[in-house]
């Protein structure tokens, strides 16, 4: 009879349990819950399965040694991951290496998380007493009876999800079925069903082909049922005028201010400015989601079902209801200016899509000989407009900002510190604070310089801006701005931003509707021509007068001032309870059927009809 060893294969797993709960610290994620028990089963039935079919000892120690760096470097990688996005990795997050070798993650000032520092020394040992263990570990086949078993029923269980039967989608939007199938909540999750199994299942869940023709007479029955679009009183009041639109990113609209910021301060005060208004952060690729529902009127998905980074996944598909495609139509010349590099986010491919004649990036502006453009610098973006913008015709110009990304250390910014001395002085403020305050100064000279060459072409006053941001500065150090715009954490308040449209003339107008990043397309639209196409929209025009609410990347939606959880937790008023119950079905319907859309690549089956 083998004598059962199982020192090496202890350790393992010991302190595979201790990475576990060491991350479950750092990220606020239960131990005490069903997972951890997943996580046990999973470890010890597959760990030990391989360790028994390796004969010789150095390879058992190798694999031994293998498993537990790679189980650090996951741990290690989601502690810094989850720091700047408040999420766990997922398999779509490793595209984002790529851009390590390039050197532009700089601006994240990535640094190595304390529990690197506590675990090392644990990992180190732990090596140690592996390649000091003489013996090889003997696992006997009776010993994997019971556990074997009872991993049958955690198969049994994983595939069970699928085949309850609800009465109602939300009771399936809100059950254990929906978070395994979709992994809509990596933490939650986590927490259920085990953190290892959650990156195992991620990296290697097989999706079922979609039946297209089905789910395109879906989709065509979702639009044909639309109403349409209702003409109001800000319809064609800007018929003819140019567009542009900017997206500031990482703006916060909170830090506007008379002296930091007057020409945001400006258009903000005398022009409409919309107080109810979200963005909602879906990450991964907050910016490039952002940035595809402002221009679309369609929203970002939020789910590991597929990559729910738009332009890393979606970038070549068929997008013919713009807003640039549809001013494009109507005669305008359509631009999009970034600073950035062009196959960031595959923009290079996917922006031209969006119905963009003149695409520019960085790489085009050293071509053409601007030595001396700075990424960094939101005030060298007019060196697009000298490069490629003519104003014989209306124009739409789409810009993506930079400066106020983070880290918020970059001394090249202090060249403005006298400006926020000015708008605070005496008051004390934390450097993040201040650094982003002189990055916001930044973006505020563009916009003064724009509206200088605007007015030396003649279009000054037939030009209609659109600002809003991205996301909130979520690479700030959380309690420091939070404590300064005084948001608890976890409040989806953190998101409620300004969209700011701005034409000369306006008087100030505060509008209270609530909206979100996918209602500036029909919005605008609205405003230049109410005959185009708004049928394919997920967003509203915020001056139809319709009911309209916010749909969050964690399937919260608001009205604006209540909020109703997918756990059914209202923070708000009661009585808005069941109206925010039924909005909710149908926002999470519609965001089901966005990505049906992207999944079969909707607009081009209609197109090749």
């Amino acid at each position: 009879m083998k004598e059962r060893r199982y020192r090496s294969f202890l350790y393992v797993i010991g302190y595979l349990l201790i990475l576990r709960v060491v991350l479950m610290i750092t990220t606020n994620i239960s131990i005490f819950n069903f997972g951890i028990l997943f996580d046990l089963v999973l470890m010890i039935f597959w760990i030990g399965a391989f360790g028994f079919f390796m004969k010789k000892n150095n390879i058992q120690k190798a694999y031994y040694i293998l498993v537990i760096v790679i189980a650090t470097i996951f741990i290690v990688g989601d502690s810094v991951y989850f720091d700047y996005f408040e999420t766990i990795s997922a398999r779509n997050s490793f595209e984002g290496l790529k851009w390590l070798n390039e050197g532009t993650t700089l601006e994240y000032s990535v640094q190595i998380p304390l529990v690197a520092y506590l675990i090392t020394p644990l990992l180190i040992g732990v090596i140690y007493l592996i390649i000091s263990n003489k013996k090889k570990d003997v696992f006997v086949i009776k010993d994997f009876g019971v556990l074997s078993i009872v991993f049958l029923i955690q198969v049994i269980l994983f595939m069970s999800w699928g085949t309850y039967e609800f009465d109602t989608r939300i009771e399936f939007y809100r059950s254990d079925a929906y978070l395994f199938e979709s992994m809509h909540d990596r933490s939650l999750f986590s927490e259920k069903y085990g953190y290892y199994n959650y990156h195992l299942l991620d990296f290697t869940r097989i999706r079922p082909r979609p039946d297209e023709e089905t789910l395109y007479a879906e989709i065509d029955a979702y639009f044909e049922g639309k109403g349409d679009h209702l003409v109001n009183d800000y319809s064609d009041v800007y018929e003819g005028y140019n567009v542009i639109t900017i997206l500031g990113e990482t703006l916060e609209t909170r830090f506007i201010n008379e002296i930091l910021t007057p020409n945001l301060y400006l258009m903000q005060s005398e022009g409409l400015s919309f107080s109810n208004f979200f963005t909602p952060v879906f990450q991964q690729g907050a910016t490039c989601n952002s940035e595809f529902m402002s221009v679309t009127g369609m929203s970002a998905i939020s789910t590991n079902d597929w990559s729910n980074n738009i332009c890393d996944s979606y970038s070549e598909n068929t997008y013919p209801y713009t807003l640039p495609q549809q001013l494009k139509n109507i005669g305008y010349d359509t631009y999009y200016f970034h600073s950035g590099h062009e196959w960031f986010y595959n923009r290079e491919i996917i922006v031209p899509r969006y119905g963009f004649d003149t695409v520019a990036f960085q790489e085009d502006l050293y071509e053409a000989g601007y030595d001396d453009f700075n990424e960094r610098f939101d005030t060298d973006i007019l060196d697009f407009f000298t490069e490629y913008v003519e104003y014989d015709d209306p124009f739409y110009i789409n810009l993506l900002t930079y400066s106020m990304h983070g880290a918020y250390n970059q001394e090249e910014f202090h060249k403005y510190a006298e400006r926020v001395e000015a708008a605070y002085s005496g008051v004390p403020l934390d450097t993040e604070v201040v650094n982003y305050m002189e990055k916001l100064v930044e973006f505020d000279n563009m916009l003064g310089l724009i509206m200088a060459e605007l007015e030396d072409n003649g279009e000054l006053d037939n030009t209609l801006f659109v600002i809003f941001p991205d996301h909130f500065p979520y690479m700030m150090n959380t309690d420091t701005y939070l404590d300064y715009i005084g948001v608890e954490e976890d409040s989806h308040e953190i998101m409620r931003q300004e969209l700011i449209i701005y034409a000369t003339g306006m008087t100030g107008v505060n509008v209270t509707t609530p909206g979100s990043t996918i209602d500036i397309t029909p919005t605008v639209l609205n405003m230049i021509d109410s005959s185009l196409n708004f049928k394919y929209f997920l967003g509203t025009d915020l001056f139809s007068g319709t009911d309209n609410y916010i749909l969050f990347s964690d399937l919260t939606i608001s009205d604006g001032t209540n909020y109703l959880y997918l756990n059914e937790e209202l923070l708000g008023n009661v009585e808005y309870y069941d109206k925010l119950e039924s909005a909710l079905e149908v926002e999470i319907n519609a965001l089901e059927l966005q990505k049906k859309i992207l999944i079969i690549d909707y607009f081009k089956m209609k197109e090749e009809e």
